[in-house]
């Protein structure tokens, strides 16, 4: 009999002790501007049409995926940064109003701010045919009106930055970074992202402490760590924080083992591996402002996490809103790199700097679903500039993706 007892007292013990994984949503690059900004013109069609972002369906798109977190198991939601179009006042304080069922149920909602989200000068609203100056907000704008999304319950605050820490479970610390540039913005924003000095050594001050207090540290930020896609470093440097390796290698060696970011408006995971040989992962979420209309669900536990990827495909009035959208950012992303290549002089024909242009635009949209290969499509395009270039093309040899996947996957730590 006191066998028995022993052994039912040992399996209590062990349920106790067992964890259940700590449930995340992930969503970044919102760029909501408040439906009391804008109103149906040509201003705002123009908009839209020359840039990323599908400014007009965010409101719907946002109040569906959070509708979808609100009845989900999720216990904590984590925003990447660049929450507004470009740091209106009142969009901030809009967005907070769509957070406060998710909290009031008692899910907790962590931000960071992007390079559009504080001190932009060109906040503006869209009537018409007219684009006209709005209110922006300060630093301490931006931690006072999100007091309740990190700040006010932070375990620590950088003096420095807007950076803090926060406890997300008994083991679980997050890292929020900010790594925005706001303090020097004067005509527009800047979209590079650097971490100062001072706010470096107050980051590995946490993970001192951290490691001394075995608590788990996962890590978020706007800017990314580590490359994405080929040649990133070369081409979209702004896309990655400032000094990106040598702060990987201090995060990995310092026991950061993933960060998820935003700011390239893809979907994309990459595995940074120091070289003490210890690894990070950097998590990019896409943004929720165009195609693929990217979020995530995650479960996290002592040895790794769970990450799956929703994808927002219809809204009311709009079933066919993500195809739609595709082509629209598969034409502006062709016609940016046909600028860019003809920018190059390398005086190419017009037929081989076309062909480039759609390879470059097709490659894009594929980073920017996740997990992407050469289809028929793209292969055909390939072929056609082997011929033109009289250039032989290994279709074998082409690696679109740095492991591991991208979208739906295990993370081991």
């Amino acid at each position: 009999m006191k066998y028995l007892l022993f052994y039912v007292l040992l399996f209590i013990s062990s349920c106790s002790i067992a964890k259940e994984p700590l449930r995340i949503g992930v969503i970044t690059d919102t760029h909501y501007l408040s439906e009391q900004l804008m109103e149906e013109g040509q201003a705002l069609n123009d908009y839209i049409a020359s840039s990323g972002k599908n400014i007009k369906d965010v409101p719907q798109v946002l109040d569906q995926v959070l509708n979808e977190y609100l009845n989900s198991d999720i216990e904590v939601l984590l925003i990447c940064g660049d929450i507004t179009k470009d740091g209106e006042k009142l969009s901030h304080l809009d967005f907070l109003k769509k957070l406060k069922p998710l909290q009031d149920k008692g899910i907790k909602v962590y931000v960071i701010p992007g390079n559009h989200d504080i001190n932009m000068p060109n906040a503006s609203e869209y009537k018409g045919d007219k684009k006209l100056p709005v209110a922006n907000i300060s630093p301490d704008d931006f931690a006072s009106i999100y007091k309740d999304c990190g700040y006010s319950n932070a375990l620590k605050r950088d003096d420095n930055s807007l950076s803090y820490v926060a406890s997300l479970d008994d083991q679980t610390w997050l890292l929020a970074i900010d790594a925005a540039r706001y303090k020097e913005y004067t005509t527009g924003s800047i979209t590079a992202g650097k971490i100062s000095p001072d706010t470096e050594r107050w980051i590995l001050e946490i993970l001192r402490e951290a490691k001394q207090k075995n608590k788990q540290v996962i890590g978020m930020m706007h800017w990314g760590f580590a490359e994405h896609i080929m040649y990133q470093s070369s081409f979209f440097k702004d896309y990655l924080v400032d000094d990106y390796q040598r702060l990987a290698n201090l995060f990995a060696d310092n026991g950061v083992k993933a960060i998820f970011t935003g700011h390239f408006h893809s979907n994309d995971i990459t595995a940074f591996t120091s070289d003490k040989g210890n690894v990070i992962y950097d998590i990019e979420t896409g943004t929720l402002s165009a195609y693929p209309f990217s979020y995530r669900f995650v479960e996290l536990d002592a040895n790794g996490m769970k990450i799956r990827t929703e994808n927002v495909i219809s809204i009311p009035g709009n079933s066919n809103l993500a195809e739609e959208d595709k082509q629209r950012m598969l034409k502006l992303s062709t016609a940016l790199a046909k600028s860019k290549i003809n920018k190059l002089g390398y005086n190419l024909s017009e037929e081989i700097s076309g062909l480039f242009a759609d390879i470059i635009g097709q490659i894009f949209i594929k980073h920017a679903y996740g997990d992407e290969k050469v289809d028929k499509s793209l292969k055909e395009y390939l072929e056609k500039l082997s011929e033109a270039t009289d250039i032989p093309i290994n279709m074998n040899e082409i690696e679109l993706d740095f492991p591991p996947e991208d979208n739906n996957l295990y993370i081991k730590f």
